[in-house]
């Protein structure tokens, strides 16, 4: 029972401790032991793995957003609102 209770005890704060620092993580700002322990938690806890998931595709999806509109968007925009009734 004591054996369990320290063992849930450690996961939990590895748990807290990775979900802190994923977005270092991602970014490669951390030293290989940090970087280890990240991916060993990630390796056995469903939520840090979806967390880290998630913050992945959310970076590319702002990623693949186009840095500036295209030329004639905001023009076409203004033209069609100067037509509506």
């Amino acid at each position: 029972m004591i054996r369990r209770l320290i063992a849930h005890h450690r996961y939990m704060r590895e748990h807290r401790w990775t979900h802190a620092h994923l977005s270092d993580y991602i970014d490669e700002g951390l030293d290989s032991g940090h970087t280890a322990r990240v991916q060993d938690h990630v390796g056995i806890c469903p939520d840090c793995h979806r967390v880290l998931a998630t913050l992945r595709r959310t970076l590319e999806g702002l990623r693949a957003l186009r840095t500036e509109p295209s030329p004639g968007v905001a023009g076409g925009v203004i033209e069609r609102l100067r037509k509506a009734p």
